[in-house]
């Protein structure tokens, strides 16, 4: 009687086969909408503290703090609050505008980087990464401070951010673990 292993593997193969095209799929979807979801979550982040900055400070984007217009002068009842443990190295309006202009030249070269040079994705990655997590810890440093909600926004916004710059971050290195292009 003859053997019929190979019909058997022959079988099998179209359904293995089918499988890998499934999972390339949703690989592709996944490397498609990832940029795009790292993207908004980065520029949304940049905007809360922009609006955090006009909140809080009036719209005083770059000038020097002070009280507002009319307000009486000396400390504030019960003097002044402790500072940070690590000062900052500017006013935190400052900080605010420049978070922002932080998160949007990161998302350029994030999109650059995808487009054009590839090998400085990795690069673009990891320094995304340390931006958001330095934020995070200058939020914690500075007394995690919730005006209107908007600081647990921000948080609620950067965690999964960082999470997706993982994530893909992974995913470029299995790439070239594979001997894959990397993908988006």
């Amino acid at each position: 009687m003859p053997n019929w292993p190979s019909a058997q593997v022959t079988i099998r193969q179209p359904e293995a086969a089918l499988h890998t095209v499934r999972d390339m799929k949703s690989e592709s979807v996944v490397g498609r909408v990832l940029p795009f979801v790292i993207t908004l979550l980065a520029l949304a982040d940049g905007v809360v503290h922009l609006s955090l900055d006009a909140i809080l400070f009036r719209g005083n984007f770059i000038g020097r703090l002070g009280p507002p217009p009319g307000a009486p002068q000396g400390p504030p009842p019960g003097g002044f609050p402790p500072p940070p443990p690590v000062p900052l190295p500017l006013p935190l309006n400052q900080m605010f505008v420049l978070n922002f202009v932080g998160y949007v030249v990161l998302a350029v070269l994030f999109w650059l980087a995808l487009r054009r040079f590839r090998a400085w994705q990795r690069w673009i990655d990891v320094a995304f990464i340390v931006y958001v997590v330095v934020a995070l810890l200058a939020w914690v440093d500075l007394g995690m401070p919730n005006p209107m909600g908007l600081g647990y926004l921000s948080k609620a916004i950067e965690i999964p951010l960082v999470v997706a710059l993982l994530v893909h971050l992974a995913r470029n290195f299995q790439h070239d673990a594979v001997g894959l292009p990397a993908t988006a």
